[in-house]
């Protein structure tokens, strides 16, 4: 009896993760963004017909020089980029999308920055422009001593 149980509770049980998918079509529907957020990271591709292309993947040191001109240093002081975290995208055309994403990047030794990027995309998956911008890096409060003064009768 208790296998039983145990064997039907097994069989009603489902061994998946949810997997969150979000699908933004484009205006004619032949192509789709999806971004997969079910990971540590988003995973953003771009589906035009049978041919899926992973964007800010293998292509992520493409920002580079973009960061470099950004903060002003050489691309050689441009370090690891973290894989963008996917914020909002809009198709422009049938055949264009537009994503903004945020990230951070090692500038030097071990110096981080935070950036947002907006990047116009292709269907083909090339991306054709990328606008970097900064985020503003705000210093904790200082905290300022106070001392109890006792009042006298």
């Amino acid at each position: 009896m208790k296998t039983l149980l145990l064997l039907l509770t097994l069989g009603l049980t489902s061994f998946g993760y949810a997997v969150e998918i979000q699908q933004i079509p484009s205006p004619d529907n032949a192509n789709a963004l999806q971004i997969d957020k079910s990971g540590r990271r988003d995973v953003i591709q771009l589906r035009s017909g049978v041919k899926v292309s992973r964007l800010f993947y293998d292509d992520i040191d493409s920002l580079k020089p973009y960061i470099a001109k950004t903060y002003n240093v050489p691309v050689s002081k441009v370090g690891k980029i973290v894989l963008p975290t996917f914020l909002s995208a809009k198709w422009l055309s049938p055949t264009e999308v537009e994503i903004a994403c945020n990230s951070a990047v090692t500038i030097g030794e071990n110096e981080t920055k935070e950036f947002d990027f907006t990047a116009l995309v292709l269907s083909s998956g090339n991306v054709e422009k990328v606008t970097i911008t900064k985020k503003e890096t705000v210093p904790p409060p200082k905290k300022e001593k106070t001392t109890v003064t006792k009042k006298k009768k």
